[in-house]
C-alpha cells in the first residue's frame, strides 16, 4: 500500500525486522504502523473476519484498540421471524437519488442560503479591500503625488492574503456537480455502500466539497474534479451558520470515500 510504503520511507531504519508487542503509530484513517519493526495494521470495513483487537463501547459499538476505527455491523433481532421486526425496504433505490442530490447541491451553491453567504461574505471582503485601499491612498498622499489607482487597487489586493470573492454558480456547474456525485454514490451502491436519508445530505455536501481537487486511487478516478466550485464554495467553517450542516461530514466523507474504495480495490487485486 502506497501509504505505508510512504510511511516507511519516513521512519526507517526500525530496530527490529519484527516484535512480539508493536508500537502502533496511526499515519492514515484505519491505518498504523509499528515504530520497531515497521509493520502495518490496516482496518477491514467489516465485522465478519475481522482481525483488528476491539473493544465494546457504552452504545454496543466495536471499536478497533489501535485505529479507533468504527467497524460498521449490521445488527438484526433475535429471532428473524418475530413480529416486531420491521421488515420495509428503509433506502430509495439509488437510482431514484438523481433528484434529491440536485436538491441537495442546488441548496448549497443556488439557494436562498448561498444568497444571503455570497451578499455577507462578499461585503466583508470589499471592506477589507477598502480599508487596505485607504491605507496605500494615505501612503501616496505623504509622498506628494497623484496616485495611480490601478497600481493602487493592486498592491491592495496583493497585501490582502487569502482575499476571495465568492461566485454565483451557473445552472450548467449545478448539472455538472449533480452528476458526478450521482455518479460516485451508484459506484458506491455497487460495492454495498447504501446511504439515504439525513445521511444522504452529509455525504452530497462532503462530495461536493471534494469535487475542487477529486479523489483519484492508483491512477483511478473515483471523484472527477470540477475545479470551478471551489469559487462558489462557502467557507467549510460558515456552513453550520448558514445551513445547519456540521463541516466535520467534509473530512468524514473523505475518509469514508477512501476506506470503501481501498478495500474494494485491494480484493479486486
Amino acid at each position: 500500500m502506497l501509504q505505508h510504503q510512504v510511511w516507511r520511507t519516513l521512519r526507517r531504519p526500525f530496530r527490529y525486522p519484527s516484535c512480539e508487542k508493536c508500537d502502533w503509530e496511526v499515519y492514515d484513517f484505519s491505518m498504523a504502523g509499528c515504530r520497531k519493526c515497521g509493520a502495518c495494521h490496516s482496518c477491514s470495513m467489516s465485522s465478519i473476519g475481522n482481525k483488528c483487537p476491539l473493544v465494546v463501547c457504552d452504545d454496543a459499538s466495536r471499536v478497533c484498540t489501535i485505529t479507533g476505527t468504527v467497524v460498521n455491523e449490521v445488527r438484526t433481532g433475535r429471532n428473524e421471524f418475530v413480529d416486531t421486526v420491521d421488515l420495509r425496504q428503509t433506502c430509495a433505490p439509488v437510482f431514484c437519488l438523481d433528484d434529491e442530490v440536485r436538491a441537495i447541491v442546488s441548496k448549497i451553491l443556488n439557494s436562498h442560503h448561498a444568497d444571503r453567504y455570497r451578499r455577507d461574505e462578499n461585503t466583508r471582503q470589499a471592506k477589507k479591500l477598502c480599508v487596505t485601499m485607504k491605507k496605500c491612498l494615505k501612503s501616496a498622499k505623504r509622498d506628494l503625488h497623484l496616485p495611480n489607482m490601478c497600481q493602487i487597487l493592486a498592491e491592495s489586493v496583493s497585501q490582502e492574503k487569502g482575499l476571495r470573492f465568492v461566485m454565483p454558480p451557473s445552472h450548467q456547474l449545478v448539472s455538472e456537480c449533480s452528476r458526478q456525485i450521482w455518479l460516485c454514490i451508484v459506484d458506491l451502491h455497487s460495492k454495498g455502500h447504501v446511504t439515504s436519508g439525513n445521511r444522504l445530505t452529509g455525504l452530497v455536501t462532503g462530495l461536493l466539497y471534494l469535487l475542487r481537487t477529486g479523489l483519484v486511487y492508483k491512477n483511478k478516478v473515483l471523484l472527477a474534479a470540477v475545479e470551478e466550485v471551489a469559487h462558489c464554495l462557502p467557507h467549510e467553517n460558515k456552513l453550520g451558520e448558514y445551513y445547519g450542516i456540521s463541516s466535520k461530514v467534509i473530512c468524514e466523507t473523505e475518509n469514508e470515500i477512501k476506506l470503501v474504495f481501498r478495500e474494494h480495490l485491494q480484493q479486486a487485486e
